[in-house]
C-alpha cells in the first residue's frame, strides 16, 4: 500500500504552505543572457573603464546574468515537481534552491549598484514595505539561516528559510509575490541592457 503524507505532515516536516502549492506562477524568460561576455569584449577592446568601476560593473552583470539563469533552472525544477504529483521532493527543494539563489543575486546586484552610485545611496528606508525592503529580508533571512535555528525559537522556524507558494515567495518574516519579483528583474535586464549598449 502507498504511504500518503498528511498536509500536518507536508507542511510541517517538509516545507510550509507545501500541500496547497498547485500552481507554478514563475515566468521562464526568454532567452539566456550574456551580458558578461559582451562587457569583457567591450571593456578589453572598445572602451576603457576606471578600474574600480569595470570592476563594480563586472560583478553587477556576473550577478544580474545569474539571475536569470537560476531563476529559469528555478522555474523548470517547479515544473517538473508539480507535473509528477508532488513526487519527488528532492525537485521541489532544488527549485527552492535555485529560486533562493536568485533572489540572494538580485539583492547583491541593487547593493552593488548602491555603493558604486555612492555610499549615501540607500535602497530603502527601514520598515517602509517597499519590494526592495521586502527582498532584502529575503536575502538576509536565507543567509543567515544558521543563526535563526541556533538561536531562534523553533516554534517560528520552517524547514528551510524561504519557500514557494503560489502566489509568490514566503518567509516566516516577509512575502514578495511573483509580480513584484519580476518587475525587479525586468529592471535589473533593463541596467545590464543599458550598460553593454554604452560601449
Amino acid at each position: 500500500m502507498d504511504f500518503k503524507p498528511s498536509n500536518y505532515l507536508i507542511d510541517n516536516f517538509i516545507s510550509a504552505d507545501l500541500s496547497s502549492l498547485t500552481e507554478n506562477n514563475t515566468i521562464l524568460f526568454d532567452k539566456e543572457r550574456h551580458w558578461v561576455g559582451a562587457f569583457i569584449l567591450n571593456s578589453t577592446l572598445k572602451y576603457k573603464y576606471e578600474e574600480k568601476q569595470r570592476i563594480y560593473l563586472m560583478n553587477i552583470l556576473r550577478r544580474i546574468e545569474s539571475i536569470f539563469y537560476q531563476y529559469n533552472a528555478g522555474s523548470a525544477l517547479l515544473d517538473d515537481f508539480l507535473n509528477h504529483d508532488k513526487e519527488s521532493i528532492s525537485k521541489y527543494f532544488s527549485a527552492v534552491v535555485c529560486i533562493e539563489t536568485s533572489i540572494s543575486h538580485l539583492y547583491q546586484a541593487y547593493m552593488l549598484g548602491s555603493k558604486m552610485a555612492g555610499g549615501g545611496t540607500k535602497l530603502f528606508e527601514k520598515n517602509d514595505g517597499s519590494s526592495i525592503e521586502r527582498l532584502n529580508k529575503l536575502y538576509n533571512v536565507a543567509k543567515h539561516y544558521d543563526s535563526s535555528i541556533s538561536s531562534g525559537s523553533l516554534e517560528e522556524l520552517n524547514t528551510v528559510p524561504i519557500w514557494i507558494t503560489n502566489q509568490g515567495i514566503k518567509s516566516n518574516q516577509t512575502f514578495l509575490n511573483f509580480d513584484e519579483l519580476h518587475a525587479m528583474m525586468r529592471e535589473v535586464e533593463y541596467i545590464a541592457d543599458e550598460i553593454i549598449k554604452e560601449n
